[in-house]
């Protein structure tokens, strides 16, 4: 057995945080959490104990929005994820290991083209490479002239559930659909729609038919409306959401998955492509209304998880930029755990320090509670009772 012991511990349900506190892992599972001298006595004296001075334990980061392939800072992101599949794994191994050496032990991936996140996921599993457990999307369902088309274009209710059946014979986990323009690309504005209403619906109800969810890349507009309205599970992005979408979203119990990374970070869409005039255009004032909507949504009571939309590693500032929008320093650290659970629908599991839940733990270095940028203070990584934090980033 493993004991985990520290100076706190916040289990990522919201419960006030537990002082002295410790999990007491066998296995790949949590067998116990609670006081350091209780965990002990249920461990027995040939447990291997781990003091952790002056830390808190936390569930493993969840990052509930990422692409396996993209670097944004390297610029044109749809056009990597063109590139042929050879090119996009050896990005997507050197991501993956980034995004474990920053605490984050389960992603969710939001498209990627040659189902390479099947591939990836696979060479996960069998310990092959080191990785975050992935939840996968693989091909977007997106039109052949929408934001995020890349190589897999699909057109009409008929290509939509032909592709819908293929990506879950692949190996799909959900299914990912772009409904609004977006930032990062050129030839679309934000508020540009690609599919019908019809065609939207029908990649809702052909998901749902086959028990998987469906998110929607949405940032404003009717495609942003349109998504809510035909029952999309989760809004991806939806900065510019108005207080009829919130209401109507939290009437239907959907989520928004907060993506701020990409818009504010130095390794976002600021390093090449704002340089683009196109996309400048569009950035600049999506910067400016951005921090405000947000403050308007996380009032607004609606569910939310976070997600770096591939800035990798960068778990801390999403949940830095909640916390500036309004959201308490546990509220935001629960956006990143069990609130990214729940998303994927794998909160049985995981997201929380829980008796029986896979043993998914991070400590970081002073008390996240107290100043959130503590999060980027990660020391151990623990994924399935198995520790990673002793990997380089080479």
């Amino acid at each position: 057995m493993q004991v985990l012991c520290a100076e706190r511990l916040i289990d990522g349900t919201g419960a006030e945080p537990i002082a002295n506190g410790a999990v007491v892992v066998d296995g790949d599972r949590i067998v116990f959490v609670g006081s350091t001298d209780d965990a002990r006595h249920h461990a027995g004296k040939s447990a291997n104990v781990a003091e952790l001075d002056g830390e808190t334990l936390l569930p493993g980061i969840i990052d509930s929005h990422s692409h396996l392939s993209i670097i944004p800072g390297e610029g044109d992101q749809i056009g990597q994820l063109m590139q042929p599949l050879g090119e996009s794994l050896l990005r997507a191994v050197g991501n993956i290991r980034q995004d474990l050496l920053s605490g984050v032990t389960t992603m969710r991936v939001m498209g990627e083209e040659h189902f390479l996140d099947v591939k990836v996921k696979k060479a996960i599993e069998q310990g092959r490479i080191p990785g975050p457990r992935l939840w996968i999307s693989t091909r977007a369902i997106v039109s052949s002239h929408g934001h995020g088309s890349a190589l897999t274009l699909t057109n009409g209710v008929d290509e939509i559930r032909k592709r819908i059946r293929e990506n879950i014979k692949a190996g799909a986990d959900f299914i990912k659909t772009f409904a609004s323009g977006g930032v990062s690309s050129k030839g679309t504005t934000l508020d540009f729609h690609s599919y019908t209403d019809e065609e939207l619906q029908t990649v809702v109800d052909e998901t749902h038919r086959n028990g998987k969810r469906v998110a929607a890349h949405a940032s404003a507009g009717y495609g942003l409306t349109q998504s809510v309205k035909v029952g999309i599970d989760t809004i991806e992005h939806g900065s510019a959401a108005t207080a009829d979408d919130l209401k109507m979203m939290i009437e239907k119990d959907l989520w928004l998955v907060s993506t701020q990374s990409i818009l504010y970070h130095d390794e976002g869409i600021e390093k090449v492509d704002a340089q683009v005039p196109e996309i400048r255009e569009k950035l600049l004032p999506v910067r400016k209304s951005n921090a405000e909507n947000f403050k308007k949504i996380i009032a607004s009571g609606v569910k939310y998880a976070c997600g770096t939309d591939s800035v990798h590693g960068t778990m801390y500032f999403e949940m830095a930029k909640l916390v500036e929008y309004g959201a308490s320093e546990m509220d935001a650290i629960c956006a990143a755990t069990l609130k990214g659970a729940e998303v994927c629908g794998l909160e049985a599991d995981i997201g929380s320090l829980e008796v029986g839940k896979f043993a998914d733990v991070v400590s970081v270095k002073g008390n996240p509670l107290d100043n959130i940028d503590h999060m980027k203070n990660v020391n151990v990584i623990m994924k399935a009772g198995q520790r990673y934090d002793h990997l380089s980033i080479f």
